[in-house]
């Protein structure tokens, strides 16, 4: 028994990063407030039980709100739309026979709190104008519900390729689940689902002129996002090496497609190197 024991705990400390990559646990909570009697959802194993204990907090607090908007009496109930490591969306909803009120929550579980839309989209023209005038946002699967009357539905969709130009690079692997590819993607084919964001990491010197230009298929489908370039870590402090450039693209509906990164400086017309990567985008 001791060495079944010590082999688990072996094999579970080699998964430590694994669990980085897995859906937060949401528990279903029967609970009381006021005269309305309802579920919740209960957040449980992050990383900060500080954090987790300040989400939950946020939870029955927005709770008591909407039950308190629908006479303090009735119903509550909750249904996930987004899970992710350290983000939980959540759509809530109080009933008091004909009276209804919804809000939705966008957890950030590395602060506990309910965040802002613009933690993870740039405050520009291109948000302010798709976003118009809304009460509350939800974060989905497909892109973000927004609520445009206080205690109404959320009626307004917007599909994240719309909101994509606007999206801090820096947050996208937090809402986002990306395949991760190198140069080692040359002549295979990649099978993603609809709505995946890619990342391609690719050898550059951005200093000498070069980037990794990506040449997409015509019909729309497949979008560059943005791209970023890093150094090693032991040359922060130096300009002029060569380091890693990341191309980001996004798979904006299903059908099977050829994309081809090519090497070369803004203002040439031929390029030093290219490689060509096919894309199986599925439903």
């Amino acid at each position: 028994m001791k060495k079944f024991i010590a082999a688990l705990l072996f094999i579970v400390g080699m998964m430590g990063v694994c669990f980085a990559e897995q859906n937060i646990t949401v528990l279903k909570y029967k609970v009381k407030c006021a005269d309305a009697e309802g579920v919740i959802p209960y957040i449980d194993g992050t990383a900060v039980e500080d954090y987790e204990k300040m989400a939950n907090k946020v939870i029955f607090d927005v709770v008591k709100k909407i039950v308190r908007a629908v006479g303090n009496k009735g119903t509550f109930s909750y249904a996930v739309q987004l899970n992710r490591s350290s983000v939980v969306s959540v759509l809530l909803k109080a009933q008091n026979g004909a009276k209804e009120c919804y809000t939705g929550l966008n957890l950030d579980l590395t602060k506990g709190n309910d965040a802002s839309i613009h933690e993870f989209f740039v405050a520009d023209k291109n948000t302010k104008q798709l976003l118009g005038d809304y009460k509350a946002y939800l974060l989905t699967e497909q892109g973000v519900y927004l609520q445009d009357d206080v205690k109404g539905k959320f009626n307004r969709f917007l599909p994240y390729s719309e909101l994509l130009p606007s999206v801090r690079i820096g947050e996208a692997g937090r809402l986002f689940q990306i395949a991760r590819l190198s140069r080692r993607c040359e002549g295979k084919v990649l099978i993603v689902p609809r709505d995946r964001l890619m990342a391609i990491q690719l050898d550059a010197n951005p200093s000498t002129g070069y980037h990794w230009d990506a040449v997409l298929p015509e019909s729309g489908k497949i979008i560059k996002v943005a791209s970023s370039f890093i150094l090693p870590p032991q040359e922060k402090a130096r300009t002029g090496v060569p380091g890693k450039e990341i191309v980001f693209l996004y798979a904006d509906d299903a059908g099977l497609y050829d994309v081809e990164f090519q090497y070369k400086r803004g203002w040439e017309k031929f390029n030093v190197d290219k490689f060509q990567v096919t894309v199986s985008v599925r439903e």
